[in-house]
C-alpha cells in the first residue's frame, strides 16, 4: 500500500477517508440555533413525497444523501487503499484507477464549487490534487513484465 509508487495514490485515498469521516461529523452536528434555519428544518420535515412504498420527508431524503455521499467516498478511499496493497508497482491498473480517481473527484470538486459549498469544494481540492500529482508519477512508471511472468525461453 505504501510501496515507493503507490505513496500518493494512497495518501489521496487516505484523504477520502478523511473527507468522508469530516461528512459524518458535520452530518451529525447540531444545526445553527437561528428562527430562519428551524423554520426550513420544519418545512423539510413537513414536505414528503408519495413514493409509493414510501412517504419520506424532504429532509429524510436530504440526510440520507448526505450519508450516502460520506459512505461513498469511505468505499472508494477503501477500495483504492486496496487496490494499491495488491496490484504492482507498475501495474496497468493503477494508472486506470488513478486516472478515475482523477476525473471522478474532480467532478466532485466542481460539483461542490458551483454550489457554492467552500468546505466539501476545498477538502476535495486537496485530495484532487494529490491524485492528480500520483497519476502523473504513475504515467512515468513503465509497464516491466515480473519475473514470474517472463517467458522463460524454453
Amino acid at each position: 500500500m505504501f510501496r515507493k509508487g503507490h505513496r500518493l495514490f494512497s495518501v489521496a485515498s487516505i484523504g477520502l477517508i478523511l473527507v468522508a469521516v469530516l461528512r459524518v461529523i458535520a452530518h451529525f452536528a447540531a444545526p445553527p440555533d437561528d428562527l430562519v434555519m428551524s423554520a426550513l428544518l420544519t418545512a423539510m420535515q413537513a414536505y414528503r413525497f408519495d413514493l409509493g412504498l414510501g412517504n419520506p420527508s424532504m429532509l429524510d431524503i436530504f440526510e440520507s444523501l448526505s450519508l450516502t455521499m460520506a459512505i461513498l467516498l469511505l468505499w472508494v478511499g477503501l477500495t483504492n487503499l486496496l487496490i494499491a496493497r495488491y496490484a504492482g508497482i507498475r501495474d496497468k491498473l493503477m494508472r486506470r484507477v488513478g486516472t478515475l480517481n482523477v476525473f471522478g473527484v474532480g467532478a466532485l470538486v466542481v460539483l461542490f464549487s458551483i454550489y457554492q459549498l467552500p468546505p466539501p469544494a476545498i477538502a476535495l481540492g486537496i485530495v484532487e490534487i494529490l491524485f492528480v500529482i500520483a497519476r502523473f508519477r504513475l504515467r512515468r512508471s513503465r509497464i516491466v513484465r515480473s519475473p514470474e511472468r517472463a517467458p522463460t525461453g524454453r
